[in-house]
């Protein structure tokens, strides 16, 4: 299962991040391989996700299809929640 087919509300453990390129990215926004990540929002191409770190960060759907991830996990809730530099809307 990739991380483009996580919806809104579910969390699950990030397995594997395809490319080299892709996996700095997604650790320069937080998402690493063994972390947790909740999908907020997934709205056309943009997954709208909470990362371990507690940050609130976005992700081309397109990307996110090259992002392996373990099954949805019920429960797993990444750490607390602030808004990062990438997001312009204030988290509530």
């Amino acid at each position: 299962m990739t991380l483009a087919m996580l919806g809104p509300g579910e969390s699950a453990r990030v397995e594997h991040i395809l490319f080299g390129a892709l996996r700095t990215l997604c650790g320069d926004l937080g998402i690493r391989e063994g972390g947790a990540v909740r999908c907020r929002a997934g709205t056309g191409g943009v997954l709208v996700l909470d990362t371990d770190d507690g940050h609130v960060v976005s992700v081309a759907r397109d990307w996110a299809r090259f992002i392996r991830i373990a099954t949805p996990v019920p429960g797993l809730v990444p750490g607390p929640v602030t808004v990062s530099p990438v997001v312009s809307e204030p988290v509530a």
